[in-house]
């Protein structure tokens, strides 16, 4: 029967026509389920028990509460101040200011909210200026230090719907994706940092060699030399009790402001716990935690108002419903079984490459986000993997193959905001990003290679 291919290709533009037309992702991939459930001949078991999976389910439950708290702490970290904080202590502690460059982005990074690159680009500013980086450098610093992270964040929302699509354990991205951060760590290093600084720009605030980061003018504890150690300015201390204190608050302020997501990661991470309640427990610890001047009550009370009614992106949860939801049936329709060449678990390796690898590289791609182009290309690979002896190499290739998309795409919303603050030339900074985040995508073509060979040889 063609109908069910036609269902299917028809909900896949559908979900492409709704990111390029700004309507919300989620609804459209809801509605391309309902079609391909209608045309699968599996009758109303189809659509109930994909809705099921989706959202009723502990794994589809788990997941939505998952990215909702996410969202949630986020933003009641920013409504806080304790992202303000965090990059304060860190910055008094750490006084070289190439890793302040590393760093700054890749704090902001943590919170996973999108477009939040925009918070980090004034600081990258005031680093790069010092460091005699051209605007193009300091755009590239931003953007690939800010998203290296995500080969392997436990805590990131498009890796969590990939895991929950594919039932692929976190521990087998934990290795591919940590050699493909810091190839693109290494590179972006070599492309931004250079062993003769270029001249600083006319009118930056640096004459003396040093940064004064946005937000600490008022303490002499916030300017950071260049190419200074870590312990830089410790001679002012008054001994090394002095030192020893002073750390000691800073080490604890730091902290404090991480607290939030340090509590996901262990409880959620290093223990047997849902992760929903790991997520629950790092937003409460958000409300609860960072010491400010107002009264604790009504700090407490402002975070929550502003922070926690408000803080749960509602889109992103309806992207992650609707997109599993379409991956669910999908799965059950059996709408690509036949796909399958052979007997047994052999299939092509050409729709191994077009779902594997080339689908959700040119998603993310031309959608510019990784979120929706995981959830097109996982359900169309999932179910052409079953049998395979490694099954979960393949959904790995999958997920860098969208990551390369989403980072080298000119739509991505982290770019097009940085380019915008910097002022920067588009073509330019866009060009420069291809070095590193190119290699990305050669190493994620080179691991599903491997992958198709142990697979299908």
């Amino acid at each position: 029967m063609i109908l069910p291919y036609l269902a299917l290709s028809a909900g896949t533009i559908l979900i492409l026509a709704a990111v390029r037309y700004k309507v919300n992702v989620g609804i459209a991939a809801a509605v391309a389920g309902l079609i391909v459930a209608a045309s699968s001949g599996g009758g109303t078991a189809v659509l109930t028990d994909s809705l099921s999976e989706a959202v009723v389910e502990p794994s589809g439950l788990t997941l939505l509460l998952s990215i909702a708290f996410i969202t949630m702490i986020g933003n009641i970290m920013k409504a806080s101040g304790a992202l303000d904080d965090l990059t304060r202590g860190v910055c008094r502690v750490i006084r070289d200011a190439r890793v302040v460059a590393f760093i700054l982005p890749s704090l902001v990074g943590l919170l996973s909210v999108p477009g939040s690159s925009v918070f980090s680009a004034p600081l990258v500013d005031s680093v790069g200026r010092s460091l005699g980086m051209t605007r193009e450098q300091r755009v590239t610093t931003n953007v690939m230090f800010r998203h290296g992270w995500y080969y392997i964040y436990p805590i990131y929302a498009p890796l969590l719907m990939i895991q929950q699509i594919s039932g692929v354990l976190y521990s087998a991205f934990v290795l591919p994706g940590s050699i493909a951060a810091l190839v693109v760590f290494a590179l972006t290093a070599r492309t931004v940092f250079r062993k003769e600084p270029l001249a600083s720009e006319p009118g930056s605030s640096i004459d003396d060699g040093s940064i004064e980061l946005p937000g600490c003018s008022d303490c002499d504890s916030a300017k950071v030399s260049v190419g200074a150690g870590v312990n830089a300015g410790a001679e002012a201390a008054t001994g090394p009790g002095a030192v020893a204190a002073v750390s000691a608050r800073l080490v604890c302020s730091i902290l404090v402001a991480a607290s939030p997501i340090l509590v996901v990661l262990l409880v959620g991470v290093g223990t047997s716990i849902n992760f929903s309640i790991a997520t629950a427990l790092g937003a409460l610890t958000a409300l609860l935690a960072a010491p400010s001047d107002r009264p604790y009550l009504k700090e407490v009370a402002r975070r929550f108002r502003k922070g926690a009614i408000s803080g749960i992106d509602w889109q992103v949860v309806g992207t992650v419903a609707g997109t599993v939801f379409f991956g669910r049936t999908i799965v059950n329709s059996r709408v690509l079984a036949s796909m399958t060449v052979g007997t047994g678990s052999s299939v092509s390796v050409l729709s191994l490459f077009i779902f594997g690898f080339a689908l959700p590289f040119l998603s993310g791609f031309i959608i510019g986000s990784h979120l929706p182009a995981v959830g097109i290309a996982g359900p169309l690979l999932v179910p052409l993997l079953s049998g395979l002896p490694n099954p979960a190499g393949m959904v790995v290739a999958l997920y860098m193959a969208a990551f390369s998309g989403y980072l080298l795409s000119p739509a991505h919303v982290c770019f097009i905001s940085t380019v915008q603050y910097l002022k920067a030339d588009v073509r330019s900074s866009w060009r420069m990003l291809w070095g590193p985040g190119g290699a990305g995508l050669l190493l994620g073509l080179l691991f599903w290679a491997v992958q198709v060979a142990a697979n299908l040889m």
